[in-house]
């Protein structure tokens, strides 16, 4: 199976009949200029400019979430040109093989497929997860797969949960790695879907479970009584339903178990169709409103949303207007007055994004605050408009020389990639999908200042443990509520 897009090995020897390449283990083995790389599966000294390690993307660069898209993409080449210029991988380059999916599954999946260069095999499937029914989707194939000559080498930075149920099941099944993707579901990335090709999936990020665990000890620090005063705002598909059981099970964690099993009232919206949201707001404004109606004093919610910067932005003007609004239940129920709203989106919402949205809408009619009041996003990353760790201020250096907006999500790609590029600077030998599992799971914490326990190992294919809470200010920036990290407990800085 091929991993290197580089010139064939006749290149190497020029017009001689009679001569045979050297063989190597490690790229010590071979002179100057030279590495050791496969080729007909035989390791060989070769020059480094013919082994290029090529890397495959799949992410919205178009359509309604293009920042995501945008932003991760953003960060990975900010990255990968920084070790170019460092002279790569011991003079190997490093290159970006990116395809748009529009946040679209079924082009995800054909992404996957052309990027690793995917060869029908009339065998049974070796992972489940590819002859599988994952959520409402048809299994990705009834047969095996397997890596093509011109295969990339890893598939790093996808986005989005629904688009990875489709993507991943290919990076698996045709043994190739798939790493940092942006998203914090458990199916498939964090379970036991894949069986023993889950080996090929490593996580940087921190899960959705996690960020709805931060998300709930936030909302019971502010006075969030029980779970009838909280709200899911999720998509409708599998990764509003990742941030949903998260809600819940971090619900059961925290305050206790919700009478009747989840409990937990929920609205949805539909994925890539921002109109689907004024139905859901006017639900939730009924739910609101029922609360309001049939008890006394204040009452203090709190709302997760798993959603876009689009969608969520949306939600949230829908509910400040309707709760300031100069109208008949303003007389009868005080929602101005006795009711609290609390927002806190996950990380995948595009926090910048959103910023941008609220900050632009300006003031809520008949009040006098901001839409971006009491407005939080729980994050996978430090805050890199107030963090001074190494990978914060490297990356804020990077961004500026390159003349782009810094943001959460471009933050998130550098990141996911700095840990990438670590793993490729610390094995030896050929680059194949396999041999880098093993030097992966050696992966340590490389002290970039993103957690407390961060790391891989052969138990643990997911980097970093930690969330942090950020608010968005009346300005746009973001200040830090909380620091949160498994087996820590949370801090709170306000």
């Amino acid at each position: 199976m091929g991993i290197l897009r580089a010139a064939p090995l006749l290149v190497l020897i020029g017009c001689s009949t009679d001569f045979t390449p050297q063989t190597c283990s490690v790229d010590s083995d071979c002179g100057n200029g030279l590495v050791c790389e496969l080729r007909d599966t035989t390791p060989v000294c070769v020059h480094a400019a013919d082994a290029t390690l090529v890397i495959g993307e799949s992410a919205p660069i178009s359509g309604t979430n293009q920042a995501l898209g945008t932003g991760m993409k953003l960060g990975i080449e900010l990255a990968f040109d920084e070790q170019n210029a460092k002279g790569g991988i011991r003079g190997r380059q490093l290159s970006l093989d990116f395809r748009d999916d529009a946040y679209q599954p079924n082009l995800a999946e054909a992404n996957a497929r052309s990027l690793t260069d995917a060869q029908t095999v009339q065998s049974a499937p070796r992972c489940p997860s590819s002859n599988a029914m994952i959520g409402t989707n048809a299994p990705v194939s009834d047969t095996a797969l397997q890596r093509g000559p011109n295969a990339v080498l890893a598939l790093l930075g996808s986005v989005g949960t629904p688009t990875m149920l489709r993507a991943a099941p290919v990076a698996v099944e045709t043994g190739t790695l798939y790493f940092g993707a942006f998203t914090g579901a458990t199916t498939v990335l964090r379970d036991t879907t894949c069986a023993a090709c889950s080996k090929y999936i490593f996580n940087v990020r921190a899960s959705y479970a996690q960020e709805a665990r931060a998300t709930m000890e936030l909302f019971k620090k502010k006075g969030v009584a029980d779970y009838t005063r909280i709200i899911s705002f999720d998509q409708n598909d599998t990764y509003g339903d990742a941030g949903y059981n998260g809600l819940v099970q971090a619900y059961t964690d925290v305050m206790g178990q919700a009478p009747g099993g989840s409990g937990i009232v929920r609205f949805r919206y539909t994925r890539n169709d921002d109109t689907s949201v004024p139905a859901q707001a006017t639900a939730a404004e009924t739910y609101l409103a029922n609360l309001l109606n049939t008890t006394t004093g204040t009452i203090t919610v709190g709302v997760m949303m798993t959603d876009t910067y689009g969608a969520g932005g949306d939600f949230i003007m829908a509910l400040r207007t309707w709760q300031f609004a100069n109208d008949s239940q303003q007389t009868s129920l005080m929602k101005a007055t006795r009711l609290k709203l609390y927002f806190s989106n996950v990380s995948f919402v595009g926090p910048n994004a959103l910023s941008d949205k609220l900050v632009a809408a300006g003031t809520v009619p008949n009040a006098t605050i901001p839409f971006t009041q009491d407005v939080v996003v729980s994050q996978v990353v430090p805050n890199y408009q107030s963090d001074t760790s190494d990978v914060v201020t490297q990356y804020n250096s990077l961004i500026a020389a390159k003349g782009a907006k810094p943001g959460f999500t471009s933050l998130e790609g550098y990141v996911s990639a700095r840990v990438f590029i670590a793993g490729l600077l610390a094995h030896q030998g050929p680059f194949t999908p396999d041999s880098l599992v093993t030097t992966f799971e050696a992966l340590p914490d490389l002290s970039l200042g993103i957690g407390a326990t961060s790391g891989f190992s052969s138990m643990n294919h997911q980097y970093s443990q930690s969330v942090w809470g950020t608010a968005i200010n009346p300005d746009g920036s973001f200040r830090n509520l909380y620091f949160w990290s498994a087996g820590i407990p949370i801090q709170f800085f306000e």
